[in-house]
């Protein structure tokens, strides 16, 4: 699997102001958008199409992808 579409679409969303984490070590892709600071943490995507591009760039299916946007995540890092 080539990381280049992963790149492509981490690249496009830090032009907006948000970074992607991937953990794909386990059974189910774990994806965490974050926002950095003054960037609006509602101004993304549905979620079934973020998880349908994230899906295309990982070649996971996009089921199978734990999606967490920015206003789940507390100030600690944590999933709220």
């Amino acid at each position: 699997m080539t990381t280049q579409p992963l790149e492509d679409l981490r690249q496009t969303l830090a032009a907006d102001g948000y970074i992607l984490s991937i953990d794909s070590s386990g059974e189910r892709v774990d994806a965490r958008i974050s926002a950095e600071d003054g960037v609006c943490g509602d101004c993304l995507v549905p979620k079934n199409l973020m998880a349908l591009m994230i899906s295309n760039a990982t070649g996971a299916a996009a089921d199978s992808i734990d999606l967490t946007y920015p206003t789940e995540i507390g100030d600690d890092g944590q999933i709220r």
